[in-house]
């Protein structure tokens, strides 16, 4: 029996300050992600494996994301991006 697809859903708790992730079936949070900005990360070679620095990308990917809605979250961060982050949100072309 195939398992159905899942989603990871990764998010700040700020009572706990904890980031947490959970997974549930995409059908349950497929109208969510169709109307969601959607960032894909290709990997380096799509035969490769998976490797730590695929790993540690979209690790820090996701949570660089959760500091641009947690401003206290940015002063925390000690990654290393390849351009200062600028936190400051996209002007939307009129």
């Amino acid at each position: 029996m195939t398992k159905p697809p899942r989603a990871a859903i990764v998010f700040y708790d700020e009572d706990t300050q904890e980031f947490k992730v959970c997974n549930v079936q995409r059908s349950k949070v497929q109208p969510l992600i169709e109307r969601a900005t959607v960032m894909p990360v290709p990997l380096d070679d799509h035969d490769a494996t998976i490797t730590d620095e695929d790993a540690r990308r979209l690790g820090g990917m996701v949570m660089l994301m959760q500091g641009h809605t947690n401003p206290e979250l940015r002063d925390r961060f000690r990654i290393t991006t390849e351009r200062p982050m600028n936190w400051e949100s996209p002007q939307r072309p009129e």
